[in-house]
């Protein structure tokens, strides 16, 4: 045993200097990813009248997971973003995300609230995938993740984003709503800022240009039938009006997910319904009624419209990245 010693010395010195090379860039570039975690997160499945009317703690509980990428960095507390994802669930268009944040030193946790939930992909049609929960289940989701990362011995609390992505870019929405952030977040723990792409703007809440202070950045395109520019750009001017750090891009002749490098030939699917072009209004504490008609929005209304388009869109995708990565960068006080 004693003439072992001196090799297992030298084995794990070996490792030691190996680890340290490697991380120092003595060798070929190392990917952007270091360490992966997969993290249980519980939660509640509110409906939206129990989450407007402030009754969440009466909510079905529910636990679902989130997969967690640390960066290479020698930071001991580094920046992280929340991704939350659409109604098909989290898609290829996010690994990417994933790979760019980690490689400028930041920490991405991607959300799953549909798998703990029972929404389980049975195919690769984007018809088929689609799971809803209803977003007030979502914004208790996103507030849970955010503690969860606040926690973490790596993460910085202070310097944790939120990304959302169709749904989820609606719950990035919500999430900022000092409504919602007051009655659901850690008291004194709030993102840093939120950013969502292709969001749904056209339901107007009690008090929703009441918002807390992170920028609010929203990204959608022109061409998108199934959320609307122009809700959006109303939307944010509403917000800038009473103060709001607020801004919309919009990019032209992109379509939904415009992002998704995955899915490069636009989908088309004629049968899926969009309220997208319905204009909606919380007249009390959960009522939502269509502005149109005073009443809750029926499939029969006549802003009601039939048909999917969504894919990549080569422009506005670069964009996009550049414009999300130069916000964070500046917000997370990093190096370009």
């Amino acid at each position: 045993m004693t003439r072992r010693r001196p090799a297992r010395r030298a084995f794990v010195g070996a490792v030691v200097a190996a680890a340290s090379w490697l991380l120092s860039g003595g060798a070929v570039a190392a990917p952007p990813t270091f360490r992966i975690e997969v993290h249980a997160l519980e939660t509640l499945t509110p409906t939206l009248p129990q989450l407007l009317r402030g009754e969440t703690a009466s909510a079905p509980t529910a636990t679902i997971a989130g997969e967690l990428r640390l960066p290479y960095s020698t930071a001991v507390k580094v920046p992280a973003v929340l991704l939350l994802h659409g109604d098909a669930g989290a898609l290829a268009s996010q690994a990417g995300w994933m790979e760019e944040l980690n490689a400028a030193g930041i920490a991405v946790l991607t959300l799953d609230s549909f798998s703990g939930r029972g929404g389980i992909a049975t195919s690769s049609s984007l018809g088929s995938m689609p799971f809803r929960i209803g977003g007030a289940a979502r914004v208790v989701d996103a507030e849970r993740a955010l503690a969860l990362l606040a926690r973490h011995p790596r993460i910085d609390p202070a310097r944790i984003a939120v990304m959302g992505f169709s749904s989820g870019g609606r719950t990035v929405l919500a999430a900022a709503q000092t409504r919602f952030a007051s009655a659901l977040g850690t008291p004194g723990l709030r993102f840093a800022a939120y950013i969502a792409l292709y969001p749904d703007c056209n339901v107007q809440l009690i008090d929703d240009t009441r918002t807390e202070p992170g920028p609010l950045r929203v990204f959608i395109g022109a061409a998108d039938v199934l959320t609307d520019a122009g809700a959006c750009r109303r939307y944010v001017e509403r917000l800038r009006g009473d103060g709001a750090d607020a801004a919309i891009t919009v990019y032209a002749d992109a379509h939904h997910a415009f992002d998704a490098v995955g899915n490069p030939d636009l989908t088309r699917i004629p049968g899926v319904e969009s309220a997208a072009r319905c204009n909606m209004t919380e007249t009390s504490p959960g009522v939502i009624v269509n502005v149109d008609t005073g009443r809750e929005l029926d499939d029969a209304d006549r802003c009601v419209t039939k048909g999917l388009v969504a894919g990549y869109n080569a422009a506005a995708s670069g964009a996009v990245h550049v414009a999300v990565k130069a916000l964070l960068i500046e917000r997370f006080g990093l190096k370009p």
